[in-house]
């Protein structure tokens, strides 16, 4: 019987060993399942960490990219704007220059106009003038010649009305007038 009872235990004992090795190969292999498991999330989250790095870089380049891009569109921006305004105020400032020389050309003309006008008034006070001397010089040879015809005729007698029908019978001898007396039939 001790040997039954020996033998039994012994078979309780292999098969209570049979069953803690069996819950010892469980639990290895859950422990197992759960460390690759864990192995696998770990691996995961490193992949997600690489990941994540990547696409920051990524994130940071385009930001980067898009950044400069921004800056050189204001840059370019501004530099049309001011191109804009430079050539506007050149366009105002040609405007006037234009205006300004169009006003000079304008004066210069009136100035020629009036210098042909003033050219015009001192030619025709020189032809009066020359016009004036001239006439004086006549009228004075005009009055020479009938000052010496009066000087001539002087002492002759001159009839105021004139006599029709009857000729005057007045004759002047060299310088001195000699009166016949009358009138001839």
């Amino acid at each position: 019987m001790n040997a039954g009872i020996a033998n039994g235990f012994a078979q309780a004992e292999i098969a209570n060993n049979a069953r803690q090795i069996a819950n010892l190969e469980r639990s290895f292999a859950a422990q197992t399942a759960a460390t690759a498991g864990t192995s696998a999330i770990q691996a995961q989250l490193a992949q997600c960490c690489c990941d994540n790095r990547a696409a920051t870089a990524d994130l940071k380049y385009t930001v980067a990219t898009e950044n400069c891009a921004d800056r050189t569109a204001a840059a370019q921006n501004t530099r049309d704007i001011i191109d804009a305004q430079t050539r506007g105020t050149q366009a105002i400032l040609d405007k006037l220059c234009a205006l300004e020389l169009d006003g000079v050309k304008g004066q210069l003309a009136q100035a020629q106009r009036e210098n042909v006008g003033l050219q015009n008034q001192l030619n025709m006070a020189a032809l009066r003038e020359s016009q004036t001397a001239q006439n004086a010089f006549i009228s004075q040879g005009f009055a020479n010649e009938v000052d010496a015809l009066y000087n001539r005729l002087n002492n002759c007698p001159v009839p105021t009305t004139p006599v029709y029908g009857r000729t005057p019978i007045f004759t002047c001898n060299n310088g001195g007038c000699g009166c016949n007396g009358g009138f001839a039939a």
